[in-house]
């Protein structure tokens, strides 16, 4: 006999589990000090890929524009600026990579406890049906109720 509760049940979590599963499978691994950590440094060094990419473009640049009135002073300067604006970047880039990582963690953790609580209902789904199934005589009751209930 099948249980169309329970049938409709699974079919909730495996959708979830499908859909979203991969997603959140790395909550499951590391603690949300580790998760956080991770995302801050992936995000230092992807912020400072493309930081670099477009510093070199605007080097290039003044460099080609500029090229016969160039001094040391300028270069200095240049280099001065983008260190000062690199910094800036990068403090406000792993802020805010660390601020949607930990977001993401709060809501990836509540997803994954609410799946929790589906197992744990879809388990006494399971253990009603058995108790149901077994012979009169060998079903567990509480002592406190005895057999009034039956």
């Amino acid at each position: 006999m099948i249980n169309e509760e329970r049938v409709r049940h699974m079919t909730v979590m495996a959708i979830f589990e499908k859909e979203m599963g991969p997603e959140y499978q790395p909550m499951l691994r590391y603690s949300k000090k580790e998760y956080i950590a991770l995302h801050g440094w992936g995000g230092f060094i992807a912020g400072t890929l493309f930081y670099g990419v477009i510093y070199a473009a605007i080097v290039l640049y003044l460099v080609s524009n500029v090229l016969e009135n160039i001094t040391t002073m300028y270069i200095l300067m240049i280099a001065l600026a983008g260190l000062l604006v690199y910094a800036a970047y990068i403090i406000i880039h792993v802020h805010s990579a660390r601020a949607r990582a930990s977001k993401r963690y709060k809501r990836g953790k509540r997803l994954i406890k609410e799946l929790g609580v589906k197992y744990s209902k879809l388990n006494h789904m399971y253990e009603a049906e058995m108790q149901q199934t077994k012979p009169f005589l060998a079903r567990d009751y509480d002592d406190k109720k005895g057999l009034e209930e039956f």
